[in-house]
């Protein structure tokens, strides 16, 4: 699997079908949309939470280009749904960009294109969540259970061993989230090669 011509051959799509869909609305990308489907920003503006010594609300201001390429998008997606139901050009595109952590998988998800999970990911949470109580038990029995109370080298030892198994299953989770999407990627992939040659 090559990651580079991956991501290549879904910023082409994506920009491409958004471009096509902003001419068919009659109203064409301008400059600054053009030059903002193809580069970007890999951050979004900072979120305002209220509180007492920040009562009023900072001014951010609205970003009209991202949101006409959010909705032309939107309607682009939509519309290939409708005309061909079992393509899986918007999902592949989805899958290599959240795989390669692209920000134009902000923009999809925008679109409303969804990364179907794995039915059993439910069941691997649940795996998740008791292996993360059964850490912290062994840990406890490890490090000493005992009438009496912990001496503070014991209570370091426990929070380490804690922080690593943490970090573990973070890194962990990761790694299953980039094969089930390297998986979706194959499956996309293989999906497109049949119907070409179906059809041609």
């Amino acid at each position: 699997m090559d990651r580079a011509a991956d991501l290549d051959a879904a910023l082409r799509f994506v920009s491409g079908r958004t471009e096509e869909q902003a001419k068919l609305s009659g109203e064409p990308l301008c400059v600054q949309q053009s030059l903002l489907v193809t580069n970007l920003p890999s951050s979004a503006a900072a979120i305002w939470i209220p509180g007492p010594e920040t009562p009023d609300p900072p001014l951010v201001p609205r970003d009209v280009n991202y949101e006409r390429l959010c909705a032309l998008a939107k309607t682009a997606y939509l519309s290939d749904r409708q005309i061909n139901p079992a393509s899986l050009d918007w999902e592949f595109c989805f899958a290599v960009f959240r795989l390669n952590h692209h920000p134009m998988w902000g923009l999809l998800q925008q679109a409303g294109v969804e990364y179907r999970r794995p039915r059993w990911d439910g069941i691997l949470l649940v795996i998740a969540s008791l292996l993360f109580v059964v850490a912290g038990v062994v840990l406890a029995f490890l490090v000493g259970l005992g009438d009496e109370p912990w001496t503070r080298l014991q209570w370091i030892e426990f929070g380490l061993g804690y922080g690593a198994a943490l970090a573990l299953m973070y890194f962990a989770s990761r790694r299953i989230e980039e094969r089930q999407l390297q998986r979706e990627i194959e499956r996309c992939r293989k999906r497109r090669r049949l119907v070409s040659t179906a059809t041609g």
